[in-house]
């Protein structure tokens, strides 16, 4: 950005660079002493730059509620930056995509701005910015699980803070291009004082296909770091063993809606949550805010979603939630909110072996009973 025509302000990022995403905000000010506020959604393994907004003199309460819909889901906090992090930052991951930026409307009015920016970062300042933005991992399944999540993703950077000494051994290799680390399930193989070997069994969306890869994994316990890495096997799988693999029981509460302007609150009053369009109607997920996640054996890519509002067409909210404490999480909030006597009637709770509300949602049905009585799973 040219500098002479804007004055730097602030900068903040949230800590989440080893889930591989990062929300940035940046404040500028104009020769007119307008304030300027960006938001970025960055994203290193595959999209680069996928998520901008401007806003000249925004109100306050747009500027917020679009920070919490394009950080609320990442888990993390925002760590103050300066400017040549920040440049560093939105660079780095436009390398990722340059063609991520050709689909933001908003960044029209930035690009020539965003081709002049340069930052003298040197490689130590770099891997300072990369340590202020990954959350401290101080044990042995986080460890694991990133370092496996990280280098899946082929998001080298945040994966050298996880080698020892930040020595990557450059022949150890999972995949060849960035892909999605689905479940993640790890056993001690030995065990010492100073050093533990685990065994990764990680289940990869692999391009229209799907892989297991079975990884030796040694970590030095003294600092929490990895010494050793390697594949022990790679196996192709179908879909259908892919899904198998990845079931887990999903806990579900179904309700009619008694005021047709129900959702039109929920969605105000949540501005955090990410709004999907079906044909039979919109989702509304809430993701947990922290990624502890990372830390459970197995490790799942969803595990870090706390409930789905599914809104029907046919007037009816299916609540679905991966544990049952979740769900009764809700409908204790559901109760405290008097949202049962003003607008809603509680019909019944479901749990079921496999999941089955994405089903439902990617279906010609807008009424959950009707899809439940001829749906086989």
């Amino acid at each position: 950005m040219n500098r002479s025509k804007l004055k730097f302000l602030n900068a903040k990022a949230t800590n989440t660079r080893l889930m591989g995403v990062v929300g940035l905000v940046c404040e500028w000010q104009n020769t007119q002493n307008e304030r300027i506020t960006q938001i970025f959604h960055l994203d290193y393994e595959a999209y680069g730059i996928d998520g901008f907004y401007h806003f000249l003199e925004g109100a306050p309460r747009e500027i917020q509620n679009t920070i919490l819909g394009v950080t609320g889901g990442l888990g993390g906090i925002f760590v103050e930056i300066n400017y040549e992090e920040f440049v560093f930052l939105i660079k780095s991951a436009y390398i990722v995509d340059p063609n991520s930026i050709e689909l933001l409307v908003d960044f029209e009015s930035f690009k020539l701005d965003f081709e002049t920016l340069y930052t003298g970062l040197t490689t130590d300042e770099e891997i300072q910015l990369y340590q202020r933005l990954c959350p401290d991992v101080e044990h042995e399944i986080s460890l694991l699980n990133y370092f496996v999540m990280r280098t899946v993703g082929c998001d080298y950077p945040p994966t050298m803070l996880l080698w020892k000494e930040g020595l990557i051994d450059e022949a150890f290799e999972i995949v060849d291009e960035p892909c999605s680390l689905l479940k993640n399930t790890t056993t001690c193989m030995s065990e010492t004082d100073q050093k533990a070997i685990y065994h990764c069994e990680a289940l990869i969306d692999f391009e229209t296909r799907y892989k297991i890869v079975v990884i030796e994994i040694e970590i030095d316990k003294a600092v929490m770091k990895v010494e050793k890495a390697g594949v022990i096997e790679s196996l192709e799988i179908s879909s259908i063993e892919a899904s198998f693999n990845l079931n887990k029981p999903e806990y579900m509460m179904i309700l009619t809606l008694e005021d047709a302007f129900f959702e039109r609150r929920f969605h105000d009053q949540n501005p955090e949550m990410m709004c999907f369009e079906y044909y039979n109607g919109r989702l509304y997920s809430e993701f947990n805010p922290h990624n502890d996640h990372v830390g459970e054996n197995p490790y799942y890519l969803n595990g870090d979603l706390f409930a789905l509002y599914f809104f029907t067409s046919d007037g009816q909210l299916v609540v679905g939630a991966l544990n049952k404490e979740a769900l009764a999480a809700v409908d204790q909030a559901f109760s405290d909110n008097l949202v049962y006597e003003e607008s809603m009637q509680f019909i019944c709770e479901v749990k079921t072996d496999h999941p089955v509300l994405y089903s439902f949602m990617n279906s010609a049905y807008d009424n959950i009973f009707d899809f439940l009585e001829n749906w086989r799973g």
